[in-house]
């Protein structure tokens, strides 16, 4: 109601200008180059220093109109929250902030190289309605026509030299500030490493000469030495002092706890640490150049043992006025607590899909969790986290009985026992400094019932992690797992007879599987406003070693089936790679546009040449998918009959894109999304179009649309998404586009609400 009542206050919004001043609606930017336009519009925009009133939706200046209707209660708890929570002050026109804003607009140009752009500008429109129009043209850039090095210490000179190479200032680019900027920071991380500890980047600067015609540049690269005929020195490292603070030691203890090692002291205080495990961590040297990426390396690894509440890490210059100065490193730990708990409770919502209607839908239920902590459980700094979680759902259909209420119950013990370091690779542990390394021994016990079926999974598996500030990358040479399966209804039992799928799932399966993969994050990075998510299971092989093995030594057995067995249970071969790419773009203050692009195959063969287990297989719809089909409701492809159980394959192409938008105070946000995507099979299995082919697959697209509403409370996000199908592919073709066929009653009942914690990607 007040929404309306906001629209309709468009037709007083003449008379407030003509009262307050003129309204700002509008700012355009026109390049006059084509080019440039393409490169620099999202720019110059952000120059601008008056933005008119905020729109919603395509609602233009919502909050304007949320303002002026607050105006019509004064003095009340109603106007003031319109005013203020909901509503903006008219943004009235300001030419000085017009004339900052095209000399921003300059000052942009000339870092990219346009020293002579010509920028104007021009007000148009109606009193409550004013347009500014920024007319830019740049003009010619200037190019780096030949540069010249003007360093004072020849050894530094020639030490740059020898990476001119990777240069940031190359001949023939645009004459780019932001590149000179990056070169001076690459001269001095060059420097630092190569000795020079009292060097920083403000002692590189650049002449820029732009009077060599034909918009051509001479850029001078200059390093001038220390005042009073002085010179740079590199510093060598004298000694390394480590120290543990631990404040249940007496002074007099701390000295007799002393340790020398060949690359530091080590004041122990009483903890207890095996000194090897430092050693490893220490990547610095005495006697050895001074390299920054070696401190940092060394901060890095020591921080990353986890052992310790703060790693606090000082170089001190010695003997600077001689010619051979040096630094001592101080380096002080202090331990974190030994044992730690986390218990949290948990609202849950999971996929359903019963096998014996066929029906989808989605649980929900109860969940606990604790975390148990023991760090430095074998004085090697590895850290030990046992975790018990248990949670009850409840399944409903129309054939499952309503009592007791809660009739799924998920058991889950596991235990990961962490180890600061690449094990049994120590060369590569040692070689790779400027990552944390860290393996991962692990192992646990799923056990699971509900209205379909009692499993338990038992699981162990090895991985050696290699970490990087935005890319880290992960290899399990090992991993077992063994499933047993038994029905829990007898109705599924006796269909499960005659129907391959079924036996597939509930048969006990064993499987065997190395993996690599890695993860791109710059999200950490708070200079971007944009950031990229990558997680790529780049490849999961089971099975191969495992059947080169019984081949070669004669072991194990077959079934029925002809299919090779060990102990009694078939182990499946097949390699699998599944990537999830998410793009998140900055629009404005209160907008945002989040993409995702999920792609996966998986292909059976030798041992079980039809079929990848149930767990490995990919299935679409849900509240993190497909919105607008209920889970498991839809493929493979097009196919769909009658007593279809099967929803499962082993291709998976998805994309979604959605916006996101402020609505109250950061604190209730909406969003706008459209999803599309579907699952296929990659062998024949008799079913009509529930094969991946390239020439038909985007014709089998489901494709939905909607909107949402959150709740972001900072450290959750809760929401509720509703959305419906616009293309339908278990439908004949020619009658899959359902959009034209909703009329507001039918639209209502094809409407599907996904509940959720967190955004969907």
């Amino acid at each position: 109601m007040l929404l309306g009542l906001g629209v309709m206050q468009a037709c007083n919004l003449p008379k407030l200008a003509r009262k307050e001043g003129a309204f700002l609606y509008k700012n355009q930017i026109a390049i006059q180059e084509k080019k440039e336009a393409r490169l620099f519009s999202s720019d110059l925009d952000a120059y601008i220093k008056q933005r008119p009133n905020k729109k919603l939706v395509g609602i233009n200046r919502f909050a304007l109109r949320m303002y002026k209707l607050g105006m019509g209660f004064p003095n009340s708890w109603i106007g003031r929250n319109l005013q203020i929570k909901l509503g903006e002050a008219p943004v009235i026109l300001d030419s000085s902030l017009i004339e900052v804003s095209v000399k921003g607009m300059r000052s942009f140009l000339k870092t990219q190289g346009y020293f002579y752009p010509s920028i104007s500008y021009e007000v148009v429109g109606k009193i409550h309605k004013k347009v500014v129009i920024y007319k830019v043209s740049t003009g010619s850039p200037y190019h780096i026509y030949r540069i010249e090095q003007h360093i004072a210490d020849k050894f530094i000179d020639s030490l740059v030299r020898t990476q001119n190479e990777f240069s940031h200032i190359r001949l023939g680019n645009p004459l780019n500030f932001e590149n000179l900027l990056k070169e001076k920071n690459r001269v001095n991380e060059q420097l630092r490493n190569n000795g020079y500890f009292s060097f920083n980047k403000d002692f590189v600067s650049f002449d820029v000469d732009t009077n060599m015609g034909d918009f051509h540049t001479l850029v001078g690269i200059n390093i001038n030495n220390p005042a009073d005929f002085k010179r740079y020195h590199t510093y060598t490292i004298k000694d390394i002092l480590l120290e543990i603070e631990n404040e249940d030691t007496d002074s007099l203890h701390q000295i007799k706890d002393s340790l020398h090692f060949s690359n530091f002291i080590y004041h122990a205080n009483g903890f207890p640490l095996n000194p090897n495990i430092l050693d490893r961590a220490v990547l610095l040297e005495p006697n050895k150049l001074f390299k920054a990426e070696i401190s940092n390396a060394t901060f890095n690894r020591l921080n990353d043992l986890q052992i310790f509440r703060s790693v606090n890490m000082n170089a001190m210059p010695i003997n600077e006025k001689t010619d051979t100065p040096s630094v001592r490193y101080i380096i002080k730990l202090q331990p974190a607590k030994k044992y730690d708990y986390t218990i949290e409770p948990q609202a849950i919502t999971s996929d359903q899909s019963n096998l014996v209607t066929g029906s989808s839908g989605r649980n929900y239920g109860l969940a606990s969790q604790i975390t148990l902590s023991d760090k430095n459980i074998f004085h090697n700094a590895e850290i030990l986290q046992l975790t018990y979680r248990i949670s009850i759902e409840a399944q409903r259909g129309a054939n499952i009985p309503k009592n007791p209420f809660f009739n799924s119950y998920e058991s889950n013990l596991s235990a990961r026992l962490i180890f600061p370091k690449l094990v049994f690779l120590p060369g590569l542990d040692r070689k790779w400094t400027k990552s944390t390394n860290k393996s991962m021994l692990a192992a646990s016990n799923i056990y699971e019932k509900n209205v379909n079926w009692i499993r338990n999974v038992y699981a162990i598996g090895f991985t050696w992690q290699k970490n990087q500030q935005y890319f880290n990358q992960y290899f399990s040479p090992f991993e077992l797992s063994f499933i047993r399966t038994q029905f829990n209804n007898k109705e599924l039992e006796q269909t499960s007879i005659n129907d391959p799928y079924l036996h597939s799932v509930f048969s006990n399966n064993l499987i065997t599987a190395l993996k690599y993969g890695f993860i791109y994050n710059n999200q950490s990075d708070i200079r971007r406003k944009h950031y990229t998510f990558i997680k790529w299971d780049v490849l999961e092989l089971a099975g191969s070693v495992l059947d080169l093995a019984c081949k070669t030594f004669d072991i194990g057995t077959k079934d029925s089936s002809g299919n090779n067995t060990l102990f009694g249970v078939q182990y499946f071969q097949y390699a699998k790679t599944f990537a999830d790419m998410r793009y998140n773009r900055y629009l404005d203050e209160n907008d945002r546009l989040a993409g995702r692009l999920a792609i996966g195959v998986a292909l059976p063969f030798g041992n079980s040449p039809n079929y990848v287990p149930f767990d490995r297989r990919f299935f679409t719809g849900g509240a993190n998918s497909i919105r607008a089909f209920l889970p498991r409701s839809i493929g493979p492809g097009s196919y769909d009959t009658i007593g279809n159980l099967d929803r499962s394959g082993d291709v998976r192409l998805e994309a979604n894109i959605e916006l996101r938008f402020n609505i109250y105070n950061k604190f209730i946000e909406g969003a706008l999304f459209v999803d599309a995507g579907n699952i296929w099979r990659i062998k024949d299995d008799g079913r009509r179009d529930a094969v991946f082919h390239l020439n038909t697959f985007y014709q089998q697209l489901a494709i939905g649309t909607g909107a949402g509403i959150r709740l972001n409370l900072d450290f959750l996000i809760i929401r509720v998404d509703a959305s419906f199908p616009i293309m339908d592919p278990r439908k004949p073709m020619g009658s899959r586009y359902i959009l034209n066929k909703y009329d507001p009653a039918l639209l209502w009942q094809n409407t599907i609400f996904n509940f959720g914690v967190g955004y969907p990607f």
